[in-house]
């Protein structure tokens, strides 16, 4: 991968940077001028990897010399530089075996135990966390060559923090601890804002875990915009899984493609409230618990009534939300004095009941949630897909599959039957007595006035009815 390749280049030029400084020693300081001669050569060597191999050459020629654990650390930074890092490895181990804190070592032992467990070589992985958090731990305590400035040699050691964090932020997301893997990554980042693995893996953790941190979607797109800027084909990958995060996260991608424009134009770390700033589309039952909690549930509508109650078992603050919301419809309603006005699709009728929808959902799936137990036998009865207004008393509901349940149910006066038109078969067997004089038109030719159109088509005789009472 393009990136372990980047983060052993910044590594090898960690190793570089710290290179020994001999310059206080001369040739005539060592008992075998000879050493000092066959070490200057091999650290001249312009070639890579004869170089790494003069090297290793000095250090079996010279096993006692005072110049060994520079040798080790110039042959693993030289097997660095010639793209070989297995050979790296190896010579880390050996230091190691000579110098257990040696930081240099650590770190290549971390960053290559990393590499190995991310090809899938699992047994890998608990070396290289064992270097790595050996390697945090000596790291304050490492001397500063003289060769470098106070400045340099902080860098060295950041970058050197970096490869340690960024190990144990690896092996803590295999894990999916992804609160430890947050902590490690956010050092590893700011040791290197460009390295495309770590940030892209701080974006994920940060994502994937619970709960969810907006802040990962600026750190998705910066690996977005890094990825692009090398050609990496991974550019596409991470694209179509951030935005995915993104839309679910916020219920759509507005946004999305304004915040790619501002980092690829130069932003380099995240606004302050990042977070904040990314509205989260909230579930059906967050939406519940805040309708009841922001709002007074007396004065919300029977389609939000029956959002919170239907999520009442969703969570212990849903069930309180439901509680609230339920006793509310009880006190509207209390002594019976008040009784509910609720326009509605009608869904099945008989004489005695009607199955209705509520909700703009329920309407347009034909589901019931709300079950009217007439007062009194409806007669005609309403078309099926009607739209009327029911007018009673909610007396109980049912959670799941979500229902109201409505007594002493009536029409609304302007919901009944129409006057005017053929009566339809069968008759009405029985019907209210509110007035709305009708016009029946009987068998024989004569006319009579009726009470209402339904009284008007309960007598067999007549035929059709007009609204009014007859001239």
């Amino acid at each position: 991968m393009a990136a372990m390749r980047w983060l052993g280049l910044v590594l090898s030029l960690a190793l570089a940077f710290a290179a020994p400084d001999i310059s206080a020693q001369t040739r005539n300081s060592f008992a075998n001028p000879a050493e000092y001669d066959s070490y200057m050569a091999a650290l001249n060597t312009r070639d890579a990897a004869k170089r790494a191999t003069a090297m290793e050459v000095f250090i079996a020629w010279y096993p006692g010399s005072t110049l060994r654990i520079e040798a080790f650390e110039q042959a693993i930074a030289a097997w660095h530089a010639a793209s070989q890092p297995a050979k790296a490895d190896v010579m880390a181990v050996r230091l190691l075996q000579l110098d257990p804190d040696n930081v240099r070592a650590l770190a290549n032992r971390a960053y290559a135990g990393r590499t190995r467990a991310a090809a899938g070589e699992a047994a890998a992985l608990p070396p290289a966390v064992a270097a790595a958090e050996r390697g945090l731990a000596v790291l304050p305590k490492w001397q500063k060559p003289l060769s470098l400035t106070d400045a340099a040699f902080a860098r060295v050691k950041e970058q050197m923090a970096g490869v340690f964090h960024g190990t144990l932020g690896f092996a803590a997301l295999q894990a999916k601890d992804y609160a430890k893997a947050r902590r490690h990554y956010r050092q590893s980042v700011l040791a290197e804002p460009d390295n495309l693995q770590d940030v892209y893996q701080f974006a994920v953790v940060q994502l994937e875990g619970t709960p969810l941190d907006a802040l990962g979607f600026w750190y998705g797109a910066r690996a977005i915009v890094i990825a692009r800027a090398a050609r990496n084909e991974a550019a596409t990958d991470i694209d179509r899984y951030v935005r995915a995060r993104y839309r679910l996260y916020r219920g759509s991608e507005e946004g999305w493609d304004a915040l790619l424009a501002r980092i690829a134009a130069g932003e380099r770390a995240p606004p302050a409230n990042f977070a904040k700033s990314i509205p989260r589309a909230l579930t059906p039952p967050e939406r519940a618990q805040q309708l009841a909690e922001e709002n007074d549930p007396a004065t919300l509508s029977f389609a939000e009534w029956a959002l919170v109650l239907r999520h009442r078992d969703a969570t212990p603050a849903n069930k309180a939300a439901a509680e609230k919301v339920w006793q509310a419809i009880v006190e509207r309603q209390r002594g019976g004095g008040t009784r509910l006005k609720i326009p509605v699709k009608v869904i099945a009728a008989t004489p005695d009941r009607i199955d209705a929808a509520i909700t703009d959902e329920a309407q347009a799936a034909n589901t019931v949630d709300l079950v009217v137990m007439m007062a009194r036998p409806l007669g005609p009865l309403p078309a099926v897909g009607a739209k009327i207004a029911v007018v009673g008393t909610l007396s109980d509901y049912r959670a799941q599959p979500f229902a109201f349940l409505m007594t002493r149910g009536e029409l609304a006066p302007e919901s009944l039957p129409v006057a005017g038109g053929r009566c339809a078969d069968p008759r009405p067997q029985m019907c209210s007595r509110d007035y709305r004089p009708a016009c029946g038109l009987r068998r024989d030719g004569s006319r009579k006035t009726y009470g209402n159109a339904c009284s008007a088509c309960a007598d067999p005789d007549v035929v059709t009815q007009d609204a009014g009472a007859c001239p």
